[in-house]
């Protein structure tokens, strides 16, 4: 199993590049634009919101770490991104070698407001790269609402 789910992140480690090359070469003056549409949230807020989601989950919950996380305010570039997802990269391997042969073994941790909650290793996997998809649809929406043609930035790419 450990090693399908190392295929599929590379899969989404791919289609976040496309995203940042889109962003670094075509969209990047809008990074910090409010879009109205999203509750004036920008670009930059959002993907950084990804990368917390990881490290909350991954780092936090399941490897009971400490974590400090990413201020969206703290960045204003794509390479400062870049930066960022690289921590997330090794945050996924860390991950995965921890809990290579227990994926379906529940881990119990605490939440916001100190409560409990107990999840799998595969659940907490599905959530953050689930949720980074969510996000990039919303990213690639405030593109197109600031008059950007955002690119196809799925999985399999046409």
């Amino acid at each position: 199993m450990i090693s399908v789910l190392r295929k599929q992140y590379s899969l989404i480690q791919n289609s976040r590049e496309v995203v940042l090359n889109f962003l670094e070469n075509q969209a990047g003056a809008d990074l910090n634009t409010p879009v109205p549409a999203y509750d004036n949230s920008t670009i930059r807020y959002l993907l950084v919101h990804n990368a917390n989601c990881y490290f909350s989950w991954l780092i936090r919950f399941a490897l009971q770490q400490p974590v400090t996380f990413a201020n969206d305010e703290d960045i204003k570039a794509v390479s400062q991104l870049r930066e960022l997802f690289i921590s997330v990269d090794e945050a996924v391997a860390a991950f995965l070698a921890n809990f290579e042969a227990k994926m379906e073994l529940p881990i119990d941790g605490m939440l916001s407001g100190n409560r409990q909650a107990t999840a799998t290793p595969l659940q907490l996997f599905t959530h953050v790269t689930t949720h980074e998809f969510h996000h990039k649809g919303q990213i690639m929406s405030m593109c197109r609402l600031l008059g950007h043609t955002p690119p196809d930035t799925d999985i399999i790419r046409f």
